[in-house]
Parts: C-alpha cells; sequence; structure tokens
C-alpha cells in the first residue's frame, strides 16, 4: 500500500512541478493557477503527512500493552488472571494481596504515586524527567523505573533503588551511558503473564494465574472439559526464579523461553544460567547467592534437590501473601514443614544445634538472609559455617567476604574464630 500511496505522490508533485511552465498567458489566468497550486502544496503536504505517519517515519508507534497474546510454544491462547475470579474466587483474592499482583504499577509524567522509594534520597528520579511508564518491584529490595521511547516501547532506564540501603544507583553500560533495557526482552517474561516472545506480547503485567498455571482460555471457556495445568515442578518457579540467558539466536531474551509445563527437563534447553563464578552474584563458596532471583540455581546445589515430590511449593502457598510484612508465603509453620522429613530434629533441637527454637529456629540456621542486602534468604539449606567467612578472609573494609550463619545475625559481636571452635565443638566438625 505503502508503494502505491508514493507513486501517487509522486504524480501530483510532477503535475504540480509543471504549472508555473504552461500558465504565463494572463494575470487573471496566472492569479488562478497560484490558488491552485496553494491548494495543491495543502493537499500534499497532508497527504506526505499521513504517508509517513503510515509508513513509521518519524511518529511513533502505538505503546506496549496487554492484549491477546499465545502461548509460542502450544499455540493456546492466554485468558488472563480477572478470567479465573469468577469460579476460583478465594485464590484469586488471596493472590491479590501478595507482590506478585503488583510488581509492575503504572507511573506517569508528573505521576509517582506507585512509587516505593524515599525520592528525597541523592540522585532520585524526576516525576517530570521522562515520559514515565511503569515502576518495578520496591516492595523490600530493588525498585526499577521505565518510561517510552518514540517507538512505544518500555526501557528500563538508570534509576536503581536500593530499599534495604535507601540508596539510588545510577546504573550505566561498559562505555559509561546511561542504560537502557528493552524491558521485554530482558525483564518482560517473569514481568508479565503470557509472553509470547516471538510476537512481543503478553496479556497482563506482573505474575497473575496463567504464569503459573499456562493458558488457559479454553479452560475458561468449557472447565467441565478441559482441565487448567497444575506444574508442581520446582522447574515451574525456577523459570523466573533464575537468572540466565538464552544461547545463539535468543541470546537477546533474559530468560528461559522454551520452558513447558510438567516438563522439568525443558527449562534449561538452550539456556546459559549465571555462572557460580560470577563475584556480582555469588558468594566466594561458588554456591551461595548474594544476588536475588537466583533461588533455582541455589536450590539444584541444596540436598534437597532431586528428591521426590519435593519442591518450592511443599514449602511455599503460592496463592498467599502480603504487602505489608514478608510472611515467606508458607503453608504452616516451618517447624510443620520440616518436621514432615526431619521430625527427630525438630522435636529436640537443643540436641541438634544446641539451641533452643526460639533462640534459633530452622531456618534462621539454614536459611540466613545473605541476599540483597538482608533481603532474601538463600536456599541452599546449608548453614554456613564459619570457617567459610575465615577461609575467604575480610575486604579492603575489613568486612568478612563471605557470612556465615552464625555471625550474620546473632552473635555479631563475637569474631568469626571463635565462634568456628564453637561450631567445630557443637557439631564435632573439622573447619577444613
Amino acid at each position: 500500500m505503502g508503494h502505491f500511496l508514493w507513486e501517487d505522490f509522486k504524480m501530483i508533485l510532477m503535475a504540480f512541478c509543471i504549472i508555473p511552465a504552461v500558465n504565463k498567458r494572463s494575470k487573471k489566468k496566472e492569479d488562478e493557477m497560484r490558488r491552485i497550486r496553494t491548494k495543491r502544496i495543502l493537499a500534499v503536504s497532508l497527504g506526505l503527512l499521513i504517508f509517513t505517519g503510515a509508513a513509521g517515519f518519524g511518529v511513533a508507534s502505538a505503546k506496549m500493552a496487554p492484549g491477546p497474546s499465545k502461548d509460542p510454544i502450544t499455540g493456546k491462547e492466554y485468558a488472563g488472571s480477572e478470567r479465573c475470579s469468577g469460579c476460583h474466587k478465594k485464590q484469586y483474592d488471596a493472590w491479590k494481596n501478595t507482590i506478585h499482583a503488583w510488581m509492575v504499577r503504572p507511573i506517569a509524567r508528573g505521576d509517582f504515586k506507585n512509587v516505593k522509594a524515599d525520592l528525597t534520597v541523592p540522585d532520585a528520579p524526576k516525576p517530570d524527567e521522562y515520559n514515565w511508564a511503569y515502576v518495578i518491584g520496591g516492595w523490600y529490595k530493588e525498585e526499577r523505573y521505565a518510561f517510552w521511547d518514540e517507538q512505544g516501547n518500555i526501557i528500563s532506564g538508570e534509576y536503581e533503588y536500593n530499599r534495604p540501603r535507601k540508596h539510588f544507583t545510577i546504573r550505566k553500560s561498559k562505555d559509561g551511558a546511561l542504560e537502557r533495557i528493552d524491558w521485554f526482552n530482558e525483564c518482560g517474561y517473569c514481568h508479565a503473564t503470557g509472553t509470547n516472545y516471538k510476537e512481543r506480547t503478553f496479556v497482563e503485567f506482573s505474575i497473575g494465574c496463567e504464569a503459573c498455571h499456562g493458558p488457559t482460555a479454553d479452560h475458561a471457556r468449557n472447565p467441565k472439559a478441559v482441565k487448567a495445568v497444575i506444574d508442581r515442578n520446582a522447574e515451574n518457579c525456577g523459570r523466573c526464579h533464575i537468572r540466565a540467558r538464552m544461547k545463539g539466536d535468543l541470546k537477546k531474551f533474559n530468560y528461559p523461553v522454551h520452558y513447558e509445563l510438567n516438563k522439568p527437563d525443558t527449562l534449561m534447553k538452550d539456556l546459559d544460567p549465571e555462572p557460580y563464578t560470577a563475584p556480582g552474584s555469588f558468594w566466594p563458596d561458588q554456591k551461595n547467592a548474594n544476588r536475588h532471583r537466583q533461588q533455582y540455581l541455589e536450590w539444584i546445589k541444596s540436598r534437597h534437590y532431586g528428591v521426590p515430590g519435593l519442591s518450592c511449593v511443599t514449602c511455599h502457598d503460592p496463592h498467599v501473601g502480603s504487602l505489608n510484612y514478608r510472611v515467606g508465603h508458607l503453608r504452616v509453620d516451618e517447624r510443620a514443614i520440616c518436621a514432615k522429613c526431619h521430625e527427630a530434629i525438630v522435636s529436640d533441637s537443643v540436641k541438634h544445634s544446641g539451641h533452643r527454637y526460639e533462640v534459633a529456629s530452622c531456618s534462621s540456621c539454614h536459611l540466613p538472609y545473605t541476599i540483597a542486602s538482608g533481603s532474601l534468604p538463600n536456599h541452599t539449606f546449608e548453614t554456613i559455617p564459619p570457617s567459610k567467612s575465615l577461609q575467604f578472609g575480610v575486604n579492603e573494609r575489613g568486612n568478612p567476604r563471605m557470612p556465615n550463619s552464625c555471625n550474620l545475625y546473632c552473635h555479631t559481636k563475637e569474631p568469626a574464630s571463635v565462634m568456628d571452635q564453637k561450631y567445630q565443638n557443637l557439631f564435632k566438625k573439622s573447619s577444613k
């Protein structure tokens, strides 16, 4: 169509250009032709504006937004979480009160009401600085800010707020330019639901029902004949709780795109996970993470990995949470969860660790908050011994390069060497 439009415009322009050459017979005739020429100029100008707009030259495209989307593997349609609320109201209402439901929130130029950061600290973004689009996260660790580019894409910019430290970082690329990230390619799969990487579509922002259950439009239309998928594998959670990038031609996607529900082996297909040697993501023991969104990479290093029937949802209820405080989304009290497999230990915690449960719970030792400035617990379930702190020494500020479960929050005034000796005596283990 654009080709025909352009040919038409060329004919009009040619006709316009020859007007002066054929109309010099009389003043009256010349005035008349001048009026015609003026009208043609206006017509051609308007036509060119319409043409260039249709062709996408210099005119902003439609903004990226939720809409119809299909699974790129199965071709099945997504319905959106609102469709689930009619039959699954209890689960829907509970989910609406979780961080998953509010991961991405709208903002706009001059409107930062959905921002959670303290905007009075240095280097904070200004509400009128960009054509703002969305704010991401910010509930207990990092918050990022995205704006629209001229093509209507969502771009995650340079500002990053660290909530535990109440500090803004100005992120830059390797060449020193302010960071500009295509939100869909880098974040969309885990910050939106029903993502189709092939068509750049998604059905809704944030982590909705179909992020875990898959496309359910067929189920919504005929719930008796088509059952919703329930995938309890750790890999279903792991596809977002992982830091990884696709390989080869799909390298621009910073998330797994080949996962199929209830097919756990598909998670790592053509996927390049963050290496355990990366100092910005893992502690120097190359096992425990120091950066968020890596629980699956820790999980596969734990002794829990591979135990039949044991997965994330054994402990966590994915429908339940809170917007006001961290509860870990546990199904029941942690002692009841741990006792399913470790009954003898839970029944006599003093014999196990030398501490009453009220003093040192299972999670305080086995899930220390070593990630994202103390925002998240690790998921190797290792009681990190003081010997690791001794092994890796201290940094230039005198802080340990590797934390341990004993010194992190409880025995903060005792050196790691003292705690190492106590740990050895208690567990009859060598520090080597």
